[in-house]
């Protein structure tokens, strides 16, 4: 599957009409009506947040709010939130700017790129996302999600959250979305450091939750993969393939490499299983064997780790005699493990310890260290 953002439909959904040429004093009206106002002076304050930032974007080029919008700098990556507009000793609170930006969105006035809508901090965006859509279909998905009562309330509000994104940031209503769409966010979220929760955790993806979901309400067509991250992984090598390209010619070895591979893959993402493919399979042990073809397990001698250790400095592409420096701190590079014996029985660890050739991450079908 192929990740892809949804075309633009021949009716986008406007639940409000064409508004791409509303004048503010329109807009300000749109507020009172559609939002609810605790007391007098929400109403108020949201009226002025609205002149504010559409008094803005009326100063820049463009004859409607969305080429407006994306002429103001608010649309691109690592783009600031609209907070900045408030000016310091007015009246003007970020929250009110962050109110006036989440009508805009959510009528469908502007539609924002994943960046400029995730540098704003919104609170219930989904819900009001929801109600003024006046979709059938997303509230019969919103109604699922609540009844998903073995996910934690975090993960429904995500799943919530990440459709809610995925439309207003695309600009299609829940009909148009489909699994190459939802992809296209999951990975974008995922290149631009989006993802909820998982700062440094490379395995993590958005919208898991809401692919299941839709999957189990039927809206994905039949034979849709049944979670987000088996497509992610649809389409690429598999593990074996992963494995052959270097030509590990040692059966054993091979086979080691790919139960050890199949473990990971379930907890991590594609990029680090191709890296330790490449490193395991490629740098340290198509390299043993090119330099001791005979060599029959990881009992590696004193003189062939010496060996490798010189060569695993300079790297031969594709067999040429040109090569490239590998970088010192790559992870096969490190000092002399201690040597362990011949492959052994499955679930017996194999390999070295960490820092050296194979990383000390290498088990006979165990898990990893």
């Amino acid at each position: 599957m192929k990740a892809a953002p949804a075309p633009r439909p021949e009716n986008p959904p406007a639940p409000f009409g064409d508004l791409s040429r509303a004048s503010i004093a329109e807009l300000g009206e749109l507020a009172r009506s559609v939002w609810t106002h605790r007391v007098k002076s929400d109403g108020y304050k949201r009226r002025a947040g609205i002149r504010r930032l559409f008094g803005h974007l009326e100063t820049l080029p463009g004859e409607t709010w969305q080429e407006r919008w994306e002429a103001s700098g608010f649309n691109r990556e690592e783009a600031p939130g609209v907070s900045i507009l408030g000016r310091p000793g007015s009246r003007i609170d970020p929250s009110d700017l962050a109110s006036a930006l989440r009508m805009a969105f959510a009528a469908r006035i502007i539609q924002p790129s994943l960046p400029g809508f995730r540098a704003n901090k919104f609170s219930t965006y989904p819900e009001s996302f929801r109600l003024l859509q006046k979709d059938p279909d997303l509230d019969a998905f919103f109604e699922i999600v609540d009844a998903q009562h073995h996910l934690t309330a975090i993960r429904r509000a995500r799943a919530k959250f990440d459709l809610a994104c995925v439309l207003t940031t695309q600009g299609i209503a829940m009909e148009h979305l489909t699994p190459s769409a939802l992809l296209h966010y999951s990975l974008e979220s995922k290149r631009l450091g989006l993802t909820h929760g998982a700062n440094k955790d490379t395995t993590r993806f958005a919208a898991l939750g809401a692919w299941e979901i839709l999957h189990k309400m039927g809206h994905f067509p039949p034979g849709s993969p049944p979670t987000l991250r088996t497509s992610v992984y649809d389409g690429q090598r598999s593990i074996e393939e992963l494995v052959d390209r270097y030509g590990v010619k040692n059966a054993a070895v091979r086979q080691l490499l790919i139960d050890y591979l199949t473990r990971r893959k379930a907890e991590t993402d594609y990029n680090t299983l191709e890296s330790l493919s490449r490193h395991l399979a490629g740098h340290f042990w198509a390299l043993i064997e090119e330099l001791n073809p005979g060599q029959r397990d990881l009992n590696l001698s004193q003189e062939l780790y010496d060996q490798w250790r010189a060569e695993i400095q300079y790297w031969r592409k594709d067999g040429k005699s040109d090569r490239t420096k590998i970088r010192k701190d790559t992870p096969v590079a490190g000092p002399r493990p201690a040597r362990r014996g011949p492959l052994r029985a499955p679930g017996q660890p194999v390999g070295t310890r960490p820092g050296g050739p194979a990383g000390g991450i290498l088990r006979a079908r165990g898990p990893p260290l």
